[in-house]
């Protein structure tokens, strides 16, 4: 179903590890530098839009296969 709708936004066929690649990517660019450059990062590795408001907008609504969701903790666990 992911594949269909990367389809549909960015015309191109995208597997579903590329989507969670750039999902992970602009995760990471996001905790850099901000959510708008987050968001263009998702954008440009063909993340569709209802997938970059869902992971930048609701954290707590993440897929456990998102990558700060499984970000090591501190030694103390924080």
């Amino acid at each position: 179903m992911n594949e269909q709708y990367a389809m549909l936004e960015s015309g191109s066929d995208r597997s579903n590890k590329e989507i969670e690649a750039a999902v992970n990517r602009g995760l990471a660019a996001c905790m850099l530098s901000g959510v708008a450059v987050g968001a263009v990062v998702m954008r440009e590795g063909g993340v569709p839009l209802h997938v970059c408001a869902r992971v930048l907008g609701s954290p707590g609504q993440r897929r456990a296969s998102d990558w700060q969701q499984n970000a090591p903790t501190s030694p103390t666990g924080r």
